[in-house]
């Protein structure tokens, strides 16, 4: 039992926080979101910023398990059009309304990455990991031949997840998802491309 009102408390503080911002999110706003009394609160976590910590953690484990359960596992689709299929599936679920705010690990990473260095070792652990899975989808198209093996598929995997979280930090701003729909353009229509392998 413990440990399910630990997870709703991370559940709701996180939407809470992807939605007004960490710091404009106050303790009185999760105790009543999670709908526990403020002594609870502080037997799970020793602080606001011990809350942070464990939402950051919380929200890495589950943006990795999508990454490589989709471009990390064996897979009969071409590494390339997985990839693509996969930025796709993530554009259609933040247009939805409940996804709108943008990414929650980005967002917090704006907000407190710069002033925090708590905060800012474990956000770049998150984008260390979801960079991995990218690249192993591209090591891929390199051994299938669909892809030249000149290319450095681990600084293209960082490229691509930076493209993708400044389209989304764009997103919130246009309030459609033409950001997105370039992002995927220019990648997979122009920049891959590119590295394309001349198959015989």
């Amino acid at each position: 039992m413990s440990q399910e009102v630990a997870q709703r408390i991370l559940e709701k503080g996180a939407q809470l926080v992807r939605e007004n911002g960490f710091n404009n999110t106050g303790l009185n706003d999760i105790l009543k979101a999670a709908r526990i009394p403020k002594g609870s609160f502080y037997y799970y976590f020793k602080s606001k910023e011990d809350f942070g910590l464990r939402m950051i953690e919380h929200l890495h484990s589950g943006i990795s398990r999508s990454f490589y359960q989709y471009l990390a596992e064996e897979s009969d689709t071409p590494p390339l059009e997985l990839l693509r299929s996969f930025f796709a599936g993530f554009r259609k679920a933040f247009m939805s309304d409940e996804q709108k705010c943008g990414c929650p690990i980005g967002n917090i990473s704006q907000e407190m990455a710069a002033t925090n260095p708590r905060f800012r070792e474990k956000l770049n652990a998150v984008f260390s990991d979801i960079m991995k899975p990218v690249s192993l989808c591209l090591d891929r198209a390199v051994e299938l031949g669909d892809l030249d093996p000149s290319i450095d598929t681990a600084e293209m995997a960082e490229f691509i997840i930076n493209s993708w979280q400044g389209a989304l930090i764009y997103l919130k701003v246009a309030d459609c998802e033409r950001p997105l729909v370039l992002f995927e353009k220019f990648v997979f229509e122009n920049l891959l491309p590119f590295y394309v392998s001349e198959k015989e």
